[in-house]
């Protein structure tokens, strides 16, 4: 078992990051891992689901005619339970995944999208560690992006790739393969002797046309389709996510989207994603498209055109928008092409029915767009369904009660599903910087257990000076108890109504589901297994559990401090009421161009 207690580094003869004179082949051997998936007690719609980035990696490498072999932990071990951090684990245990890599793997990539998977990862990371050595370990994802030296100093791994990764990873596999330097890799982070150099972030691609379509086959679609592994809404369906448009041109403080894709909304041509989605129907059987877009609808021609696209080939499908969409391109016009198209739930995210909030939170919409953009999909015949989150650390009482009548309305305009989330402190945000910079947030165990546990009846944390734990769980009753029992457009009203509702479509056989009838069935589901995980294996004993926490927060501050000094970064404000007034983006470009070399 590692020792946590002391940085990991590699000889003082290693070169570069690696061993790179391991690579004697000239095709190197590529193994790409889909960890184990995390999931606690949730009442949400929200589920595991296809590894999206991990088959645009997959694909990306075999167009520049790699061989690859990929790992995928949940499709190969979907009844598989670990006990972890007060949930668990699906997937394969560890050891199998070690199992699996080829014996004289090369390069070994692991997906890291999730912040709450990071402790498993590590572990993981360990045990691949100790099987192949002279291995090159790579990382990638969100989470990594957002902490990057953070993951290679808490880590085994010797890279790490940030932000879109297809150009990326394969330059650096050119770059191992032909054992050049990696000063002139854009977009990495990696380990040289006994520090973390970080390059400069690569340029967004502009025409995302020519990325290459996610490599499905390598993946057991019929797998995820059985055990319901979805991402959102269930369907009878086989079904595939889609990627129609990349990035997002807002600023939410609580979202980590700018600083992973910059501030640029940047659309794939309408006539492409038909061409994808009739592609996966002929090919896979496919029927069911859940659009994993942070924000799909923007402009109104380009989603007129791909619904006028999709209407002319008569593909017969079903898909939705899970993750929640603007509201300012939908009309009457748009709300009709959106059902005949096959579209069967729109969900929006207001976040807070609080003017102040959404103020606060950069969260740049008008109540009356909202309404009226729901009124045009409710007449459509949409299913339309709302998110909402409560407890950011300005909100006040005052705050959540004014979500009370905004609930009321959306009710009667239309909305048939409300999801009503906890505020979760995403590190990569500028809440999360301004949190750490007023020293509310501590990197350690219970950190992790706050954003694994964010979806659950109860917080594990609150970040909020107004409002306990406790607060926050009364106001979501109160809150749903508001929605559900309120005059709705297209439904009967009551709290009992609904869930009666909810149960008997949650357990039926029909052709797709509500958020409420998915989440009913995701608590009954999730909440029994987190009880039967308490008699499974953890994930890592506990004491070597307490020893890899136990530096953390100290490695992270150090990081901070070596960041300001270099100029890569500079103060926060620690007054969160505050972020509304200034342009994050400056800052993230400064970081994102900084070249830096941060000591462990």
């Amino acid at each position: 078992m590692a020792d946590y207690n002391e940085d990991y580094r590699f000889s003082a003869q290693t070169k570069n990051a690696i061993n790179l004179q391991t690579l004697h082949r000239h095709d190197p051997i590529i193994c790409l891992i889909r960890p184990p998936a995390a999931e606690s007690f949730r009442f949400s719609s929200a589920s595991i689901t296809l590894p999206l980035g991990l088959a645009f990696i997959a694909a990306a490498l075999r167009e520049a005619a790699f061989d690859i072999k990929i790992v995928d932990a949940v499709g190969e071990g979907p009844d598989t339970r670990t006990n972890y951090c007060k949930g668990y684990l699906v997937g394969l245990r560890f050891e199998q995944v070690v199992d699996r890599i080829p014996k004289r793997a090369d390069i070994i990539g692991i997906t890291v999208v999730f912040t709450h998977e990071w402790p498993a990862v590590v572990r993981l990371i360990d045990l691949i560690r100790e099987r192949f050595p002279n291995a090159a370990i790579v990382i990638g994802g969100e989470h990594v992006t957002s902490l990057p030296e953070f993951s290679l100093l808490t880590s085994k791994a010797d890279i790490a790739v940030l932000g879109e990764g297809e150009e990326t990873i394969v330059e650096l596999v050119r770059t191992l393969r032909e054992h050049r330097q990696f000063t002139n890799v854009a977009g990495i982070a990696y380990r040289q002797a006994d520090c973390v150099q970080v390059n400069p972030r690569r340029e967004r691609k502009i025409n995302v046309d020519s990325i290459p379509t996610p490599a499905w086959d390598y993946f057991s679609l019929s797998t995820y389709h059985q055990h319901r592994f979805e991402g959102s809404l269930y369907s009878s369906r086989m079904t595939i996510p889609i990627l129609a448009t990349r990035g997002c041109p807002y600023q939410c403080t609580y979202c980590s989207a700018p600083n992973m894709w910059l501030p640029r909304w940047i659309p794939r041509d309408p006539v492409k994603v038909v061409d994808e989605i009739e592609m996966y129907v002929k090919r896979y059987g496919a029927g069911n498209f859940p659009f994993q877009d942070l924000t799909a609808i923007i402009q109104r021609d380009w989603i007129k055109a791909f619904c006028e696209e999709l209407i002319r080939r008569n593909l017969n499908i079903q898909w939705q928008l899970p993750t929640g969409t603007r509201s300012e391109a939908i009309d009457a016009e748009i709300a009709h092409l959106l059902k005949k198209s096959g579209m069967t739930t729109m969900s929006y995210a207001p976040e807070s029915g609080s003017d102040r909030t959404r103020r606060l939170i950069k969260k740049k919409m008008t109540a009356q767009k909202l309404f009226a953009s729901v009124d045009a999909a409710a007449s459509a015949g949409l299913d339309v369904s709302a998110f909402l989150v409560i407890g950011f650390p300005h909100d006040t009482p005052e705050d959540l009660a004014e979500n009370l009548p905004f609930l009321d309305e959306l009710a009667w305009r239309g909305v048939s599903d409300i999801g009503i989330n906890f505020y979760m402190a995403l590190p990569g945000t500028e809440l999360f910087r301004s949190l750490y910079e007023r020293g509310r947030i501590k990197i350690d165990r219970k950190y992790f257990r706050h954003i694994l546990n964010a979806l659950a009846p109860i917080p594990s944390q609150t970040y909020c000076d107004s409002l306990s734990r406790t607060d926050l769980m009364v106001w979501k009753f109160k809150m749903f108890r508001r929605f559900y029992g309120a005059t709705k457009r297209n439904a009967e009203a009551g709290l009992m109504s609904a869930i009666r509702r909810a149960l008997h479509g949650a357990f039926s056989r029909g052709d797709h589901q509500t958020k409420m009838e998915t989440a009913v069935r995701q608590a009954l589901t999730s909440g029994a297994e987190s009880m039967l995980a308490i008699f499974r294996p953890r994930y890592m004993k506990r004491s070597d559990e307490r020893a890899m926490f136990a530096s953390w927060d100290a490695v992270y501050r150090r990081i901070q401090e070596q960041m300001r000094e270099c100029g890569a970064i500079t103060g926060t404000s620690g007054d969160t009421t505050e972020l509304h007034r200034t342009n994050v983006i400056p800052a993230l470009l400064k970081e994102h161009t900084t070249m830096r070399t941060i000591a462990s």
